[in-house]
């Protein structure tokens, strides 16, 4: 088992805030070139961000043993993406940005440029591999016929993405007093939950709710 696999497949009090209603899947499920190509830039970005992750502080030698496997995984879900794009005979269309990692990033006060955000930054990737996890469920469990054949792409990257979220929350508490970690983990997964339910709903994995289904995303408090 590569050191991306070593961390716990959960972390209990490290939950997202809001719940994705099963409405999503059904929408996004109608234009799956475009989620694909949306999904595969969210695999690239994923691998770059670790690699910036560990630019700026790959002096952490614990920090380089466990991500390192982690970037070469999210290559291999790239490489798979890619395949089912090419398999449809689909156009990876041009990256459009992210509004809902970048709204993440500035919820969290642009952790990236700042001396002290290693734990926010760490954070801000849990949370993100946190919602694609509950994305793929979401997906899975929908029964749209598109999605038949995306089903073993989207255990694994399920599985995938629940590993990484805990090895970033790991790493965080490691980093710093655990309960001043779910302390800000609060924070920003209140943050997150506010952003990605009035975010567009587009064939993003990232996108928001379709309108209707709002008043039934928010999570039981």
């Amino acid at each position: 088992m590569s050191a991306a696999t070593d961390a716990a497949p959960s972390a209990p009090g490290f939950e997202l805030a809001s719940v994705t209603p099963a409405a999503w899947a059904e929408a996004v499920a109608r234009d799956l070139p475009a989620l694909l190509s949306d999904h595969a830039h969210l695999e690239l970005k994923a691998a770059a961000s670790a690699m910036a992750l560990l630019r700026r502080h790959g002096r952490q030698l614990e920090l380089a043993s466990r991500v390192v496997p982690l970037i070469r995984e999210e290559f291999e879900h790239l490489q798979r993406v890619l395949a089912e794009l090419r398999r449809r005979g689909a156009d990876w269309a041009p990256d459009r940005g992210s509004p809902y990692a970048s709204g993440l990033l500035a919820a969290a006060g642009r952790p990236r440029r700042r001396i002290d955000g290693y734990v926010d930054s760490l954070l801000v990737a849990a949370l993100i591999e946190r919602r694609s996890h509950e994305r793929f469920e979401a997906l899975l469990a929908c029964a749209r016929p598109e999605l038949a054949e995306l089903r073993p792409l989207y255990a694994a990257l399920a599985e995938a993405e629940a590993r990484h979220g805990a090895l970033f929350v790991e790493l965080a508490c490691a980093a710093a007093p655990p309960d001043a970690v779910a302390t800000r983990w609060r924070q920003l997964a209140a943050a997150e939950a506010e952003l990605i339910a009035h975010l567009p709903c587009e064939p993003r994995i990232h996108g928001g709710p379709p309108r209707a289904a709002l008043s039934a995303s928010r999570r039981p408090s």
